[in-house]
């Protein structure tokens, strides 16, 4: 049971990683993303500290809004 929470948390740092990593290399602020992925700044700062789990809606509006594929916001 151990190894299957420590292989949740990499995937959310990843995710949290990429989804900032991209976001400002595009020069947007949270607010931004929010708005362009129809969420709010507090998920995208928690999406970003890796706080909660993201469910696939959401990581494919993060995508969309970031104009990348769903695979590459999970890619570590």
């Amino acid at each position: 049971m151990q190894m299957a929470r420590r292989d949740v948390h990499a995937a959310r740092r990843i995710l949290a990683q990429n989804v900032r990593r991209l976001r400002l290399a595009r020069d947007m602020s949270q607010e931004d993303l929010a708005h362009a992925a129809e969420l709010s700044q507090d998920q995208i700062s928690e999406i970003e500290n890796a706080k909660h789990s993201v469910t696939l809606d959401n990581i494919q509006r993060l995508a969309f809004a970031l104009n990348v594929r769903v695979a590459e916001l999970l890619n570590g």
